[in-house]
């Protein structure tokens, strides 16, 4: 029975070992797609989720805020839809030249590519502003609180994350060295 024991166990650590060394646990490296759509902030808002998020009871304050986050989603899905095109193109665009070495090319690429995205997500900016203001005016601080947490929360869900390569070399975070001791 021991025998059986330590078997087992010298069998699981040799394969903890095994993907140890290869760095990723086993699973390939993949190198990260650049998305147009998450990069200028094209997402929607499910509005019974966002309601139950923000914690409204009322019904008018409910309709008036649904009516308010489907009249900023139209906005986006015309956005989107105008837009797809350029969109498209660029994700492409990106995707076919993240391996380039040339320093001056890939300076000249990237205004070019700015160029494109930055009206698009300038005015999805201003379509966030809008929203919030109009919210605002109808929420108590509390509840607005709790809709900026959420907005919040959902953009930062488009952010793509580093590969886990880079999460392990990152530097590590910063404590407050200059906290008081206390003896």
């Amino acid at each position: 029975m021991k025998k059986i024991l330590l078997l087992t166990l010298v069998v699981q650590f040799s394969f903890v070992m095994v993907q140890g060394q290869n760095g990723n646990g086993g699973k390939e490296n993949k190198v990260q797609k650049f998305d147009a759509v998450k990069f200028v902030g094209i997402f929607y808002y499910q509005e019974n989720k966002a309601i139950k998020k923000i914690k409204i009871k009322k019904e008018n304050l409910k309709y008036n805020v649904k009516k308010e986050l489907k009249s900023y989603n139209n906005k986006i899905k015309v956005i989107s839809f105008l837009k797809s095109q350029e969109l498209k193109e660029i994700t492409s665009l990106v995707n076919a030249n993240k391996q380039s070495t040339d320093r001056e090319g890939m300076k000249d690429f990237r205004f070019r590519v700015k160029n494109v995205l930055d009206p698009i997500k300038d005015s999805i900016q201003s379509l966030e502003k809008r929203l919030n203001t109009s919210l605002k005016d109808q929420l108590s601080k509390k509840q607005f609180k709790s809709w900026i947490k959420f907005q919040k929360k959902r953009k930062r869900e488009l952010i793509p994350a580093p590969p886990a390569s880079e999460r392990r070399s990152a530097p590590p975070r910063n404590t407050n060295n200059r906290r008081r001791r206390r003896y």
